[in-house]
Protein backbone atom coordinates (compact mmCIF):
# COMPACT_ATOMS: atom_id res chain seq x y z
CA UNK A 1 0.00 0.00 0.00
CA UNK A 2 0.92 3.61 -0.74
CA UNK A 3 0.72 5.54 2.45
CA UNK A 4 -3.26 4.99 3.63
CA UNK A 5 -4.54 4.51 -0.01
CA UNK A 6 -4.79 0.68 -1.64
CA UNK A 7 -3.39 0.16 -5.39
CA UNK A 8 -6.21 -1.38 -7.21
CA UNK A 9 -4.53 -2.91 -10.74
CA UNK A 10 -7.15 -3.09 -13.46
CA UNK A 11 -7.48 -5.62 -15.55
CA UNK A 12 -9.66 -7.00 -19.20
CA UNK A 13 -9.42 -6.35 -22.17
CA UNK A 14 -8.70 -2.94 -23.70
CA UNK A 15 -10.12 -2.97 -27.21
CA UNK A 16 -13.40 -0.88 -27.31
CA UNK A 17 -13.52 -0.86 -23.82
CA UNK A 18 -11.72 2.50 -22.73
CA UNK A 19 -14.71 4.42 -21.56
CA UNK A 20 -15.36 1.41 -19.14
CA UNK A 21 -12.00 1.37 -17.54
CA UNK A 22 -12.06 5.40 -17.45
CA UNK A 23 -15.58 4.96 -15.34
CA UNK A 24 -14.08 2.48 -12.76
CA UNK A 25 -10.78 4.01 -12.71
CA UNK A 26 -12.86 7.43 -11.37
CA UNK A 27 -14.78 5.52 -8.92
CA UNK A 28 -12.37 3.68 -7.57
CA UNK A 29 -9.76 6.97 -7.13
CA UNK A 30 -13.40 8.62 -5.37
CA UNK A 31 -13.27 5.72 -2.81
CA UNK A 32 -9.36 6.00 -2.29
CA UNK A 33 -7.76 3.84 -4.64
CA UNK A 34 -4.61 4.33 -6.35
CA UNK A 35 -5.58 2.61 -10.00
CA UNK A 36 -3.18 1.12 -12.31
CA UNK A 37 -4.91 1.71 -15.33
CA UNK A 38 -3.88 0.57 -19.03
CA UNK A 39 -2.54 3.33 -20.98
CA UNK A 40 -2.68 1.69 -24.94
CA UNK A 41 -6.22 1.04 -25.64
CA UNK A 42 -5.34 1.55 -29.50
CA UNK A 43 -5.12 -2.86 -30.26
CA UNK A 44 -2.64 -1.77 -33.36
CA UNK A 45 -0.10 0.20 -31.01
CA UNK A 46 -0.40 -2.31 -28.32
CA UNK A 47 0.93 -5.09 -31.06
CA UNK A 48 3.73 -2.59 -31.67
CA UNK A 49 4.64 -2.75 -27.94
CA UNK A 50 3.29 -6.19 -26.50
CA UNK A 51 6.00 -7.54 -24.47
CA UNK A 52 6.71 -4.11 -22.89
CA UNK A 53 3.26 -4.13 -21.81
CA UNK A 54 2.96 -7.47 -20.95
CA UNK A 55 6.48 -6.77 -18.41
CA UNK A 56 4.87 -3.68 -17.59
CA UNK A 57 1.49 -5.37 -16.08
CA UNK A 58 3.55 -7.37 -14.61
CA UNK A 59 5.42 -4.77 -12.56
CA UNK A 60 2.29 -3.29 -11.59
CA UNK A 61 1.16 -6.44 -10.33
CA UNK A 62 3.93 -6.81 -8.00
CA UNK A 63 3.12 -3.25 -7.07
CA UNK A 64 -0.70 -3.63 -6.11
CA UNK A 65 -2.95 -4.81 -3.40
CA UNK A 66 -5.92 -5.59 -5.14
CA UNK A 67 -6.93 -6.44 -8.78
CA UNK A 68 -9.79 -5.87 -10.06
CA UNK A 69 -11.42 -7.45 -13.48
CA UNK A 70 -12.96 -4.36 -15.29
CA UNK A 71 -14.35 -6.75 -18.34
CA UNK A 72 -15.54 -9.82 -16.59
CA UNK A 73 -18.04 -10.72 -19.61
CA UNK A 74 -15.05 -11.45 -21.75
CA UNK A 75 -11.85 -12.93 -19.74
CA UNK A 76 -9.43 -13.85 -22.07
CA UNK A 77 -5.71 -15.51 -21.99
CA UNK A 78 -3.71 -12.52 -20.94
CA UNK A 79 -6.47 -11.44 -18.29
CA UNK A 80 -6.60 -15.39 -16.84
CA UNK A 81 -2.84 -15.26 -16.66
CA UNK A 82 -2.80 -11.95 -14.77
CA UNK A 83 -5.59 -13.46 -12.35
CA UNK A 84 -3.70 -16.94 -11.86
CA UNK A 85 -0.78 -14.68 -10.66
CA UNK A 86 -2.12 -12.38 -8.35
CA UNK A 87 -3.57 -15.63 -6.65
CA UNK A 88 -0.05 -17.46 -6.70
CA UNK A 89 1.08 -13.40 -4.79
CA UNK A 90 -1.72 -13.93 -2.14
CA UNK A 91 -3.05 -10.86 -3.88
CA UNK A 92 -7.10 -10.17 -3.88
CA UNK A 93 -9.16 -10.24 -7.10
CA UNK A 94 -12.49 -8.69 -7.31
CA UNK A 95 -14.77 -8.00 -10.42
CA UNK A 96 -16.07 -4.62 -11.05
CA UNK A 97 -19.86 -5.19 -11.38
CA UNK A 98 -23.18 -2.96 -10.80
CA UNK A 99 -20.51 -0.25 -9.46
CA UNK A 100 -19.09 -2.42 -6.68
CA UNK A 101 -16.24 -4.72 -6.35
CA UNK A 102 -17.21 -8.38 -6.26
CA UNK A 103 -14.54 -10.72 -4.84
CA UNK A 104 -13.48 -13.11 -7.95
CA UNK A 105 -14.84 -16.56 -5.97
CA UNK A 106 -18.26 -14.68 -5.10
CA UNK A 107 -19.06 -13.72 -8.99
CA UNK A 108 -17.84 -16.93 -9.97
CA UNK A 109 -20.36 -18.89 -8.14
CA UNK A 110 -23.38 -15.94 -8.25
CA UNK A 111 -22.87 -14.04 -11.37
CA UNK A 112 -20.73 -15.84 -13.68
CA UNK A 113 -22.82 -17.93 -16.15
CA UNK A 114 -26.18 -15.77 -15.52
Amino acid sequence: MFGPFPIAHLLGITRDHEAVFRQVETELTKQGYICFAPVIYDFDIYLQHKQLLKDMCYEKLLQADLCVVVTPEHIGKSTSLRIKQAKELHKPVFVWLHETLIPMEEWETTYKNK
